[in-house]
């Protein structure tokens, strides 16, 4: 199903990854089996956590962790085996509008993506998008088509459909095996420019309805900087005014990632490679709500161990349900 700009749309019950807003790429695809409505809600967190001195905090417990869903305090389970899944991995560049000086540096993070190749059973996905998104790599687990892929990535139109080429992106992990941890590294301006299929609230469900984690870098000219955290009474009004004012950002704190600027030569490699690091050092909490009641959830992750801080982590999910 198909969601048009800015449109509620009704979607299907979560169960940590979820097909809601998702688009299908295929008849392979179309032919795949959705998850059933009934199925028990179980929403992935990752949890980025550094010490007061900047640097990341590893060998922490579950009971070095609290969690509320809404307000609510939740039982959770952390996982201790997210370290060794294998990364599934799509590289979404924007090549349309002014999207030029981004480009030159695209070549450039293949020794990046060769490290997740090295984790036996990772693979990378490579779409770019102008007008319109272009699957111009599918998943893989061969450097060298990555390489190549990469080295031939060129300048697209005078549009930049980002709300279209994300909604791709998150649908085509429906290809990605399901205990793999799911990343989208999005390289792009900070807003959409001529979508013409998804729109900001489908896209918004479809971000909080799976469990994608969403690595934003941006090529505004600026330092290199993460995204302040969302606080209000009202979360989903918050994460929509956020949406306006800056898309990328916003939909990467809303999943767990981390949102960087980058300029000049060395700068995108430098991010890229942090947000690598970053991925590999991250906590994995799980839960069932206690009350899954359909719509937009707010989460609240605090660390309690002394001198740490939360870095990053997944703020919000969204249960569907059935169309009646």
């Amino acid at each position: 199903m198909k969601h048009k700009k800015g449109g509620q749309v009704p979607m299907r019950s979560v169960c940590g990854i979820c097909a809601a807003g998702m688009l299908c790429l295929g008849p392979a695809l179309n032919a795949q089996t959705q998850s059933p409505a009934s199925a028990a809600v179980n929403v992935s967190i990752p949890v980025l956590v550094e010490l007061n001195s900047g640097e990341v905090d590893f060998g922490l417990s579950a009971t070095d962790f609290s969690l509320k869903d809404n307000g609510i305090e939740q039982q959770f389970h952390l996982d201790k085996k997210a370290e060794a899944k294998p990364v599934a991995l799509v590289l979404v560049v924007q090549t349309g509008r002014d999207a030029m000086k981004g480009l030159s540096q695209i070549a450039e993070l293949s020794d990046t993506l060769d490290s997740f190749l090295a984790k036996p059973g990772s693979q990378i996905a490579i779409l770019t998008f102008d007008g319109s998104p272009h699957l111009v790599q599918e998943f893989t687990s061969d450097p060298e088509l990555i390489r190549n892929t990469l080295g031939s990535i060129s300048k697209g139109n005078s549009h930049a459909a980002l709300f279209d080429a994300v909604d791709l992106a998150i649908g085509y992990f429906r290809r990605a095996p399901v205990g793999d941890q799911k990343e989208i590294f999005l390289i792009s301006g900070e807003h959409d420019h001529g979508s013409v299929e998804y729109g900001m609230t489908s896209v918004l469900h479809a971000a909080n309805s799976s469990d994608v984690s969403i690595d934003s870098f941006t090529f505004r000219s600026g330092g290199v900087e993460l995204f302040g955290r969302l606080h209000t009474i009202n979360p989903l009004n918050m994460a929509t005014s956020s949406m306006e004012k800056n898309t990328v950002a916003t939909l990467a704190e809303l999943t767990g990632g981390e949102f960087f600027r980058f300029r000049g030569e060395a700068d995108l490699q430098n991010c890229a490679d942090r947000a690598a690091s970053h991925l590999r050092s991250r906590y994995i909490l799980t839960f069932e709500p206690s009350s899954p009641q359909p719509g937009f959830h707010s989460l609240q992750v605090a660390v309690l161990a002394p001198g740490a801080k939360i870095a990053s982590a997944r703020d919000s999910y969204w249960i569907s349900q059935e169309a009646p």
